[in-house]
């Protein structure tokens, strides 16, 4: 009788692999980082509150009011709506660092994958709010009657809802497919 075992599949180029992995691991890194940085540098800088206002705000034109109140609440606001888009990164970063490792086709990547969606769905959820509270906070300090309150969705909200649901269902898919590997893998 003979047995015939087939070893695990290695990716085409493991090396390659294994470099791009490292790369975005340590690439996500930099941006978490990068993104805790900058949030209290914004907010300490006059000049990069008003380019960042006049430009990238719903506010735009509309007066508004900058103290060490509304600069720290700004910051707090700032850190709430980036929690997110750092665990996504996190997990990004984990899931490359395995793949440097050669850990392709596993359960846990597919949850990885799961959570990064799910934080995508979750940062899109929270925008708006982050928003609105964004605008409330550096108008509050204002005139009475200038306290500005806005509410939008934007078509990046949409898509980074579409993006979570995406992959959401890849890692399901990913899962059954490891599954289904492993079941196999078994038969002799």
């Amino acid at each position: 009788m003979s047995v015939i075992a087939f070893p695990y599949p290695a990716p085409v180029a493991p090396n390659r692999l294994r470099r791009i992995g490292r790369i975005v691991a340590v690439g996500a890194l930099v941006c978490v980082a990068g993104a805790v940085l900058a949030v209290p540098l914004l907010w300490s800088s006059d000049e990069m509150l008003w380019h960042w206002i006049a430009t990238q705000s719903p506010l735009g034109a509309r007066p508004f009011t900058l103290n060490f109140g509304t600069r720290f609440v700004g910051g707090l606001i700032s850190m709430i709506g980036l929690a997110p888009v750092l665990y996504a990164l996190l997990e990004l970063s984990m899931l490359f660092s395995r793949f440097a490792r050669g850990e392709v086709f596993v359960t846990g990547n597919a949850w990885r994958i799961r959570r990064m969606g799910l934080a995508l769905i979750v940062n899109a959820l929270i925008s708006p709010l982050v928003q609105m509270l964004t605008t409330i906070n550096l108008t509050r300090a204002n005139v009475p009657g200038q306290l500005v309150v806005m509410f939008g969705i934007e078509q990046s909200q949409v898509l980074s809802v579409l993006s979570g649901l995406a992959l959401v269902a890849f890692a399901t898919v990913m899962a059954d497919a490891v599954r289904v590997w492993h079941e196999n893998s078994e038969i002799i």
